[in-house]
């Protein structure tokens, strides 16, 4: 009869072993791509996030501008200093390095979001592409968590951007300072400033070189 007892015990251990086990199976999900402007080229999910450990480690020299950029756009949008270091890398910190992926371009990164968040560029340029991805995806938790996966992003077209005009009107340079770091975090490369316009050279005797000419952009 204690037999009967123990085994039945047993059993019910066992079967409460596996039952956790799947829960735990189920609830383990591959994440999906993330969302970001522009849409990443690819995305390979995996499990979990990591939090970033407060460092961000250079592994060549040309990346060190990239690291302060990142650093200070960091602390502007969440109150939060990074660390720029060399050396060991530890979880959790964000390593920036050069790649020798020659098709990921000049504008284009390799981005491994592991126990440390590896981005590897052929340029600089993207190196700092990936950190506009780092931190559209900082913002989408509380906690700045980012979603464990692989990201291969080279942009579809070489010249993204579009034209202001400063001609007609007076833009202030801190305004054109401020769009750039806006199109920079949407990872446009190019700003058009039409920055004069001559008048109706009828009213100058047809002479284009008579004719009032305006130049709106503070020198």
């Amino acid at each position: 009869m204690n037999m009967n007892r123990n085994g039945m015990r047993m059993l019910r251990l066992v079967l409460t072993v596996m039952a956790v086990a799947c829960a735990m199976a189920v609830s383990a999900k591959v994440n999906e791509k993330p969302f970001v402007v522009p849409e990443l080229t690819s995305w390979t999910g995996a499990e979990g996030s990591v939090v970033p450990s407060g460092r961000i480690v250079v592994k060549n020299k040309m990346m060190r501008e990239v690291a302060a950029r990142l650093a200070a756009d960091y602390e502007q949008m969440f109150g939060r200093t990074l660390t720029v270091a060399s050396g060991k890398v530890r979880p959790g910190d964000i390593v920036l390095s050069k790649s020798k992926i020659a098709s990921l371009g000049k504008e284009g990164y390799r981005m491994d979001i592991a126990k440390s968040i590896n981005v590897e560029a052929v340029t600089a340029q993207g190196a700092y592409w990936a950190t506009r991805t780092l931190l559209q995806l900082s913002e989408q938790s509380a906690e700045h968590q980012l979603p464990r996966g692989v990201i291969e992003d080279v942009p579809q077209y070489a010249l993204r951007g579009f034209m202001i005009d400063c001609g007609r009107k007076f833009i202030p340079i801190d305004y054109l300072r401020n769009l750039v770091k806006v199109m920079a975090y949407y990872k446009m490369n190019t700003l058009q400033i039409h920055l004069n316009d001559n008048g109706f050279r009828q009213f100058f005797g047809g002479d284009w070189m008579k004719t009032q000419a305006a130049f709106r952009l503070e020198s």
